[in-house]
């Protein structure tokens, strides 16, 4: 399923306006943004994280999504840094299914996703002196 042809929500939309794991995930994904500036290959990350090259519209650099259930998909949109703003990345939720997981559930499958984006970074930059976080996972 594109996500063009669904609804891309978040975990707020999910657990309510005051979820502690959007705020996790926020944290999270903030710590890793600045090491997917080093992406290369954007065909080659999705392809390490089992997933595909999105084109949401969001004004993102680019995002791959990853089908993490069947009906469940994860889409990481990456934004470069500029003078203006640091790098970020944010996650979207969709599938007929995704409502019907736990909001912590669906926070710690973002986070191992995103750790597993880290890792092809690391990989792919052999050599390179990468954001200490690369090398935590």
């Amino acid at each position: 399923m594109s996500t063009k042809q669904s609804k891309l929500i978040g975990l707020a939309d999910i657990e309510g306006k005051v979820s502690p794991h959007a705020a996790q995930v926020r944290g999270a994904l903030k710590m890793r943004a600045a090491a997917l500036s080093y992406v290369e290959d954007v065909g080659a990350l999705a392809a390490c994280l089992g997933g595909k090259i999105e084109s949401p519209g969001l004004g993102e650099d680019w995002s791959v999504s990853k089908e993490v259930f069947p009906g469940v998909v994860i889409l990481f949109a990456f934004n470069k840094a500029d003078e203006e703003f640091p790098a970020r990345v944010r996650a979207f939720y969709s599938g007929e299914k995704v409502k019907a997981i736990k909001g912590d559930e669906l926070a710690t499958i973002t986070i191992s996703c995103a750790n597993q984006l880290l890792r092809y970074v690391r990989e792919s930059n052999p050599g390179t002196r990468l954001p200490e976080v690369c090398y935590k996972v």
